[in-house]
């Protein structure tokens, strides 16, 4: 009975990987592929490198541009919530207070919201501001759509630490300041840095709120890919083309930092 199930397991574990994986191998051929090979029925299933559609998405100034507004935007949004996430988390997971659950529940309720509830105040707020189409505005509206998720990610990181720490850091002489900084603050840091790739994998590829706050000049890269879905036609190797270095910065932030995204994610999960 337990090889059964093990094998039934590695079945639907197969299942999920093809699933999962075959968009992405489909997106790697498409864009290796000749102009003339990208929509021939029936399809090449290993088709000869073609580096045609690289050369030129990637030659192109919007696509360019738009990378790099990706990376400051996304670099500041997860640099300004993890600042307020790991003051939170340390507020809210060591030095609890009878409130604290009514303030977990405001951090957990900032991200039911959908966008669009939050996209035509900020539209309308930027507009009066001039933060409109630039980069500060997309970032602080980036900051308020992922600091929930880094909060709330942050308050448990620091809960599963032992309270033992910090209570001998206030008998030997620290302050709740020093404790932190000393103390806390590098024991927490595998849970600071998965909370940090989380934010910048959802600010990389948010889409909604950068189609409504920018227009040309803070224009992100999930944006740039429309430049290539015309009204009659659909360039499908450029497409894939420039899909695929839209992918390599989170591919890159998951390769590097997966065992702190894993154990950031865990920890606060098995209590003393």
């Amino acid at each position: 009975m337990p090889g059964k199930r093990s094998w039934v397991a590695r079945i639907v574990l197969f299942v999920f990987l093809v699933w999962s994986l075959f968009p992405i191998y489909w997106l790697l051929t498409t864009s290796f592929k000749a102009p003339t090979e990208v929509s021939k029925i029936p399809p090449r299933w290993l088709p000869q490198l073609d580096l045609s559609a690289y050369t030129t998405a990637l030659a192109s100034p919007d696509l360019q541009a738009s990378l790099l507004n990706s990376f400051v935007v996304a670099l500041g949004a997860t640099t300004i919530a993890v600042a307020c996430g790991v003051l939170a988390g340390y507020a809210l997971g060591q030095l609890a207070t009878t409130d604290t659950a009514r303030y977990e529940f405001w951090v957990l309720t900032s991200r039911m919201a959908p966008p669009i509830a939050v996209a035509l105040p900020f539209f309308l707020m930027f507009r009066v501001a001039g933060l409109q189409d630039t980069l500060v505005g997309v970032t602080l509206a980036h900051v308020v759509l992922v600091v929930g998720v880094v909060s709330w990610i942050l308050i448990e990181t620091f809960r599963g630490l032992p309270p033992a720490l910090l209570e001998s850091a206030l008998l030997d002489g620290c302050s709740y300041a020093s404790a932190f900084r000393r103390v806390l603050l590098p024991l927490s840091m595998p849970g600071i840095v998965g909370a940090g790739s989380i934010a910048f994998l959802l600010s990389w590829n948010e889409f909604f709120l950068s189609l409504i706050l920018t227009d040309v000049d803070a224009r992100t890269s999930p944006l740039a890919l429309y430049q290539y879905v015309g009204f009659q036609s659909l360039d499908l190797g450029q497409l894939a083309a420039a899909s695929c270095a839209v992918l390599v910065p989170t591919a890159l932030v998951v390769g590097f930092f997966q065992r702190q995204l894993v154990t950031g994610l865990t920890m606060g999960a098995v209590k003393e």
